[in-house]
């Protein structure tokens, strides 16, 4: 076989090799970076001196927020009043300041 399409041939079994090799490896690095976040969502809390039940009523209180944000006072989503734009938020309107010095 040419030496050439050889060397290709075994550049892809290497290749694949370290894609097995890093893909056994991906879980556990995973379940470490939950671990590591986890630690530091406890480690922030416990400096906090916030109590779990306060934590699971701070964060249903988050999920609340979210849900009226998103509906009307009718349970419905708001509206959309920028359908002439295709729907999309209209620009932030931008004020500049124009001193004396600039208009003469």
């Amino acid at each position: 076989m040419n030496q050439r399409i050889q060397k290709i041939i075994d550049d892809i079994e290497r290749t694949k090799a370290k894609i097995s090799e890093l893909q056994a490896l991906l879980p556990e690095l995973e379940r470490k970076r939950l671990d590591a976040e986890n630690t530091e969502i406890r480690r922030l809390l416990n400096s906090a001196n916030i109590a779990p039940a306060d934590v699971a009523g701070f964060i249903e209180s988050i999920k609340q927020g979210r849900q009226d944000s998103r509906t009307n006072n009718h349970g419905q989503p708001p509206r959309n009043n920028n359908a002439g734009n295709g729907g999309a938020n209209p620009a932030p309107e931008i004020r500049q300041e124009v001193s004396d010095n600039d208009t003469q």
